[in-house]
């Protein structure tokens, strides 16, 4: 052994061997890094888990738990609302790195790492902070590299006042007022939070309604809720550019903001490609991701990716699902890598809360409607709405004649993202409408304007069951039909 390669050993973790070839070695500590790493050594195996950043990648960092914080702080009149974010990012970051780094069989190893064309085992070429490099060999590589925000300048707008989910947080100040740049999952909580600080808070969005991959119900409930809190919605329209002499927005409907503090960029994530080595290693990407199956598998045997590098999920709890897939087929490969993966629900903890489950709005609006039927029902309609002075809030489901099979469920309201996970069983389980006739809710629970959807469910069924079921079998012949001539 050299000298130079002596001393890079020694500056490696503990117990880390470059000669010895692992059963994984994962790039990205995020929530799918984490998951595959920790995951993989429940089943004994020793795993190489490779980080350039904070553990706990953008979760922990900058999306969902300083985002919750601040949401917290600001509903609680928290005094200096973002040392309390900071404190809590930090705390938990810290404890998970120690965790890694105390682990017996995972060797957590710093550095910014890349695929090479070395195949059985797979090499993993590692950038050491110190300048070094080291081979990590392993049968399986796991690419977690997690996303990035979307990120463009605005004529005339200082860098300084520019923010993204990245930078916002380290914040020392709270801004009199501060413009979203569009209108989708972050923009929304951040417009609670701001408004909880008492923030002057401007949406603005492109395209013609808030939330656009939801049901429009859900998009015009939301704004009317937020609008009611005294955001200020710019719906249709785009920042032309930034006056910096009167701290001025100019929007490309002739409107502006005057005094503006900053503007937050949120209007999209991309995944973190570069300098992977995909195109040396001959993995198949595009822009939108790794190409990845629903188990995590590539174009490359042995090589996995899992969360958002495969733009195939941008949640924490999609990169988990998909992670604990992945970690089954290298763990206990004799199993059959066969079956879809659960039902996957999102939700957006603004308040109201928004979640939703089931296939998309535009996947249901193709379904044959002879053969399906929509319930709505309003928080105001129910009790607990009623005595908690409730006015912007719907749960509405789309289901199937006959069986209330549920196609897709989304809820705006108080605990939705609680709420939403009944309908998620339900999915995951078959269990329709039909079947959840005379389920109890305990009253007066929000759950129960889900007890009164499926009653109305019922009143449309039972009286009429041939009816219905002659609508179901014409629905499906439809959509068998309509299937098959796509292909």
């Amino acid at each position: 052994m050299t000298a130079s390669a002596t001393s890079i050993t020694s500056s490696l973790p503990t117990g880390f061997d470059p000669n010895r070839t692992y059963r994984a070695a994962v790039i990205g500590a995020g929530s799918g890094g984490l998951t595959m790493a920790i995951g993989l050594a429940g089943f004994s195996h020793e795993v190489v888990l490779i980080e350039a950043g904070p553990v706990g990648g953008d979760c922990t960092n900058v999306g969902c738990v300083p985002s919750k914080a601040l949401l917290h702080a600001a509903a609680h009149s928290i005094e200096d609302p973002f040392g309390y974010v900071r404190a809590k990012r930090d705390d938990l970051a810290g404890r998970e790195e120690v965790e890694m780094d105390e682990h017996d069989t995972i060797h957590f190893l710093r550095g910014r790492a890349r695929l090479t064309d070395q195949r059985s085992p797979h090499v993993v070429a590692v950038a050491r902070p110190d300048g070094s490099e080291v081979e990590v060999r392993a049968e399986n590589v796991i690419i977690c590299a997690g996303s990035k925000p979307v990120e463009f300048a605005i004529e005339g707008m200082p860098s300084e006042r520019v923010l993204t989910n990245e930078t916002l947080f380290d914040l020392d100040e709270i801004p009199g007022r501060i413009v979203l740049i569009g209108g989708g999952a972050i923009s929304l909580e951040m417009a609670t939070a701001f408004r909880d600080l008492d923030v002057e808070v401007h949406i603005v969005e492109l395209a013609n309604r808030l939330i656009g991959n939801d049901d429009p119900l859900v998009s015009s409930t939301i704004q009317a809720a937020l609008e009611a809190r005294g955001v200020i919605m710019h719906i249709g329209t785009s920042i032309e550019r930034f006056d910096a002499a009167t701290n001025t927005v100019h929007l490309a409907d002739g409107d502006q903001i005057d005094g503006v503090d900053y503007a937050l960029l949120a209007v999209g994530r991309r995944p973190r490609l570069d300098g992977l080595g995909l195109d040396v290693a001959g993995v198949d990407h595009s822009p939108k991701g790794i190409v990845a199956d629903d188990w995590g598998r590539t174009s490359v045997e042995r090589i996995w990716a899992v969360g958002d590098i495969t733009g195939n999920t941008l949640t924490t709890h999609g990169a988990n699902a998909i992670g604990r897939r992945a970690v089954r087929a290298i763990a206990l490969p004799y199993l059959l890598t066969t079956g879809s993966p659960r039902a996957m629900p999102n939700a957006v903890f603004c308040r109201p809360e928004i979640a939703s489950v089931g296939i998309s709005v535009e996947e249901v609006a193709s379904k044959n409607r002879a053969g399906r039927r929509r319930y709505e029902v309003h928080f105001a309609d129910t009790d607990r709405g009623y005595t908690d002075g409730v006015e912007h809030a719907v749960v509405m489901v789309d289901v199937e004649r006959f069986t209330g099979k549920v196609l897709r469920a989304a809820i705006v309201g108080p605990a939705a993202g609680e709420m939403i996970g009944l309908f998620t069983m339900a999915i995951d389980h078959g269990i329709g409408l039909r079947k959840m006739f005379g389920t109890v809710h305990p009253y007066p629970a929000y759950a129960q304007a889900i007890g009164k959807l499926v009653d109305d469910f019922a009143r449309d069924t039972y009286p009429a069951l041939p009816k219905e079921w002659f609508a179901m079998i014409r629905g499906r012949i439809f959509d068998r039909f309509r299937r098959r001539v796509s292909r």
